[in-house]
C-alpha cells in the first residue's frame, strides 16, 4: 500500500503530547484532566504520552496521544499486526486508522488513529470506550480521527 506524502514535516521529538490540545479543544473534546505519562507497551516503551479523561461527569471517556518517534504509520497498514487498518486522511495529513481484529459494534474497547507526522514518526491518538461500552467502533473511529485533528492543527503552529 503506498502512503500519500505528508504536506509538510512535524518532528515530534522533544513535543509533550499533552501542550497539542487546546483549553478550547479540551472543552470541545469535554475532557477535564490531562496528564503527562510515558508508553510502558514494549513497542512505545518511553515514549511521551498525555492522558486525556473526562472525569466529572459520566460517561467517562479517555484519549491517550502518543509521540511515537520509532516507526511511521506503514507498521499499520502492513497487515503484520492483529489490527484491521484503513489508510486515511487526518488534517491533509495520510493516517493509519486502526482497531484491534475481531472488534465490532459496542464490544469495541479503542479504535486508534496514527497520523504520519514525518518520517518514521507518528502521532497516534487512542479513544476508548467508556467501562459501558456505550460507543460503537464507528463512534470510537470518529472520536479518535477527530482529536487527531485537533492534536496536528496545535502541532503544525508550534512547528
Amino acid at each position: 500500500m503506498t502512503i500519500p506524502p505528508r504536506p509538510r514535516e512535524l518532528k515530534l521529538d522533544g513535543v509533550d503530547p499533552c501542550a497539542l490540545f487546546t483549553k478550547a479543544q479540551l472543552d470541545e473534546l469535554k475532557m477535564d484532566r490531562a496528564r503527562k505519562t510515558t508508553n510502558g507497551s514494549r513497542q512505545y516503551k518511553g515514549m511521551a504520552e498525555c492522558v486525556l479523561n473526562m472525569l466529572q461527569e459520566p460517561p467517562y471517556f479517555t484519549y491517550t496521544v502518543t509521540a511515537a518517534t520509532n516507526e511511521g504509520i506503514e507498521a499499520w497498514l502492513t497487515g503484520d499486526r492483529n489490527v484491521e487498518a484503513w489508510l486515511r486522511s487526518v488534517a491533509d495529513f495520510p493516517a493509519a486508522t486502526y482497531w484491534i481484529r475481531g472488534s465490532n459494534g459496542r464490544n469495541a474497547a479503542a479504535c486508534d488513529t496514527a497520523v504520519d507526522v514525518a518520517q518514521g514518526q507518528q502521532l497516534m491518538v487512542s479513544s476508548d470506550n467508556d467501562s459501558g461500552r456505550s460507543l460503537t467502533l464507528e463512534q470510537l473511529c470518529q472520536r479518535a480521527e477527530a482529536a487527531a485533528a485537533m492534536a496536528v492543527q496545535t502541532l503544525q503552529t508550534l512547528k
